[in-house]
């Protein structure tokens, strides 16, 4: 056992760091002095792992339509198949090859990869197939597709000196945008549009790469802060046939942070190649909406515009009907997601669903039939996706699936026929045949979980609890370890995300817990900033962030005290990213809850945080100071009682390292004992999970063994009273 005075100390003039943070991340050699084969429950997890969820075989399939619609390919328990749908059977193809189990972790890639492998140049094919249009070196060049002619630069001005990116996106738009290779052709393939993004008055932030090698390098990142300058973009328009670029008035005349246009991504054509099609946001992304510009003259207007100055405003592109002027809008007007049918004019054709739960998404449209199907949370839990039939003019809603389940659905080409893959928390997947209407044609696959049984593994528990304010009804999920028993006690890990419109819940099948076959079990809470509630529950996230996720996890691992296998002084916690910062906050402001927690590359404090995401939901840092304080861990460093482990990455431009020095500095200097545990010239990660489940029975099993722990099975577990 590590003595605890090799712990971190505010005393220490530099930073120390545990001898189990200095463990290897992977690789033999980290399993050639491992601990962890030596502790409680490890015998119990090698029994059943390193992968349990490997001992289910999955009915859940992903079947390959054929054009016709009469038959289908699918892989299941190691087979090809074919299915006939007219005579309702499968024939075997043959075996599939690579059935080798995926790891447990896998090894991290070499080296950093920045924004997360989404700042890739552009290379987009004309329509005509004649041109290429491309970035590099942040301009924007066209090519002959056929490589006999010279590239010519469209752009000239961008480049690191001008701090000017043409056709490459600037990090916030490629972390909170989805925002990849913004480069468009128009239908006609005589014009070319591009995003423009001006960095001049985004500040530096300076990573420091390449740790590992003799010499380190600099990888220098326009990183926009909360409250500080963001980059300006910019959609612009070059026509080849008279050589002019225009710029789109994407802010319609106005300056500064409420401009409608402040933030503007995702651009189409319209099917004329008269306008440029976009989505825009004010800074505090209170309004969103869908634009079109005139790509003669420049002007822009609204055509759809959702506000929700309470809190923010958000949606998905809009899906066009095959006459490019049509198109589907979902929006949260009515406190839940519905979808509506507009024209680009801006005239509401009208309503499609008019529901008191959400809309999840539209995936397929027949117009044909002038139907629409689409999935729903409406099912007998808002965790139960079902799918729904309705009509272009918004009459004859049917809801097609079974609400008992939950629903991955195939839908065939002709839509006459759907592959259905039914499950719940508990209920392994099973995929059938369903006709459009609904009715069970033949079981395709079901699965196998008798292995996992044999082992003496149970399936997930779901259960209920109330909001840290009660009045919301919260779920949960409990994953137990392998022949459990609810006559001993157990150690309880949280494994959490808990951002805004997650779930940590979920009617998905849960497969065996590899972690919790070392004798613990592992817990799974949604809080009132969970999806799939309504507007009116997720806004009470708004400028709450630490606040309401926290209190809300505090009140459903309380909850579980109620269970008397569950042993309240033995909580542990973990997560990464937002999830870590999670972790360290419950730690902090709940140490009667929480005894250990692992946080992985955590936000210490909203204000190091990128703009767009945190400016959603806290609003602007001198405006809402107190909102951006409860954020922080930093300013909570004294309360620290429990065990923390912190994990960064050295090359992290995503959550900066400085949000874990920050934090390490702070805890040093209100003279507390913690751990550390450094990815060198890793980026966005967690640390190793052998790792973790040492620092977890070191602190929750070996240091704070039960009153009968003398007795005790396998594992964390010991005998109750």
């Amino acid at each position: 056992m590590i003595p605890r005075s090799a712990s971190l100390f505010a005393t220490a003039p530099a930073l120390a760091i545990s001898m189990l943070a200095l463990s290897a991340l992977t690789g033999g050699a980290a399993h050639a002095q491992s601990r962890l084969e030596h502790m409680p429950g490890y015998d119990s997890w090698a029994a059943v792992s390193p992968n349990p969820g490997d001992l289910i075989e999955s009915g859940a399939i992903r079947p390959v339509w054929s054009e016709d619609s009469r038959d289908f390919t699918y892989t299941h328990a190691g087979r090809e198949y074919y299915f006939d749908v007219t005579r309702r059977r499968a024939h075997v193809i043959g075996r599939v090859t690579d059935t080798t189990p995926s790891p447990s972790m896998p090894d991290p890639a070499p080296g950093p990869i920045f924004a997360r492998g989404r700042g890739a140049d552009a290379d987009v094919i004309s329509p005509d197939g004649k041109k290429r249009a491309f970035s590099h070196d942040m301009n924007v060049w066209i090519a002959p597709v056929d490589k006999h002619g010279a590239s010519v630069a469209v752009t000239t001005d961008g480049g690191p000196e001008t701090r000017i990116r043409n056709g490459v996106g600037s990090y916030v738009y490629l972390e909170e945008f989805d925002v990849t290779s913004p480069v468009w052709w128009s239908p006609d393939s005589r014009k070319l549009a591009w995003m423009r993004y001006d960095e001049t008055r985004v500040e530096d932030y300076f990573l420091q790469i390449d740790q590992t090698g003799t010499f380190s390098k600099i990888h220098t990142q326009a990183y926009p802060h909360p409250g500080r300058p963001n980059p300006v973009a910019d959609l612009m328009v070059r026509d080849f046939d008279s050589g002019q670029t225009m710029r789109m008035d994407v802010r319609e005349g106005e300056t500064g942070d409420n401009a409608v246009g402040h933030y503007v991504w995702s651009a189409r054509w319209s099917a004329d190649g008269s306008e440029l099609l976009t989505l825009r946001a004010d800074r505090l992304q209170k309004t969103f909406d869908l634009a079109a510009c005139s790509v003669t003259t420049g002007a822009c207007r609204s055509v759809v515009r959702e506000q929700r100055p309470q809190s923010w405003a958000q949606g998905d592109a809009p899906l066009f009907l095959k006459d490019g002027k049509r198109f589907i809008w979902k929006s949260e007007r009515t406190d839940f997601a519905n979808l509506y049918l507009y024209d680009l004019s801006g005239r509401l054709i009208t309503p499609l669903t008019q529901h008191n739960y959400d809309v999840e998404k539209v995936l397929e449209v027949d117009e044909g039939r002038g139907e629409v199907w689409y999935l729903a949370r409406s099912g007998d839990n808002h965790m139960k996706l079902q799918l729904h039939r309705v009509k272009l003019d918004g009459t004859g809603d049917v809801r097609v699936t079974d609400p008992a389940f939950h629903h991955t659905v195939y839908l065939s080409p002709d839509h006459r026929y759907l592959v259905d893959v039914a499950q719940t928390h508990d209920a392994a997947p099973m995929s059938r045949l369903l006709n459009r209407n609904g009715k069970v044609l033949s079981t395709i696959a079901k699965s196998d979980v008798s292995a996992a049984e044999d082992k003496g593994l149970r399936p997930a528990e779901m259960f209920t609890f109330m909001s840290a304010d009660g009045r919301t009804p919260l779920q949960g999920m409990i994953q137990f370890p392998a022949n459990f028993d609810p006559a001993k006690k157990y150690p309880a890990l949280l494994s959490v995300y808990g951002g805004p419109s997650t779930n940590g819940a979920s009617e998905a099948y849960q497969k065996p817990d590899e972690l919790a076959q070392y004798g613990f079990v592992v817990v799974k809470l949604d809080a009132r900033t969970a999806k799939g509630k309504g507007r009116v529950t997720l806004d009470e996230a708004y400028q709450q962030l630490g606040v309401v996720e926290i209190d809300d996890f505090a009140a459903g691992l309380r909850a579980l005290r109620e269970r008397p296998w569950f042993d309240a002084d033995r909580v542990g916690v973990f997560g990464t990213s937002y999830g870590g910062f999670v972790s360290a906050l419950l730690i902090l402001r709940y140490p009667d809850v929480v005894q250990a927690a692992v946080a992985n590359s955590p936000v210490t404090d909203f204000r190091l945080y990128d703009s767009a995401y945190t400016e959603r939901f806290l609003g602007l840092p001198a405006r809402s100071p107190e909102a951006y304080d409860n954020t922080s861990a930093i300013k909570r460093a004294g309360a620290l009682h429990g065990d923390l482990m912190i994990y960064y990455g050295t090359a992290d431009d995503n959550v900066h390292p400085k949000n874990a020095l920050q934090l390490i500095a702070a805890l040093q200097k209100a003279g507390k004992s913690f751990d550390v545990m450094v990815g060198p010239d890793r980026g966005h990660t967690s640390m190793d999970k052998k790792r973790m489940m040492e620092f977890f029975i070191e602190r929750l099993v070996m240091e704070r063994p039960d009153a009968d722990a003398a007795g005790a099975g396998a594992g964390g577990a010991s005998q109750s009273g």
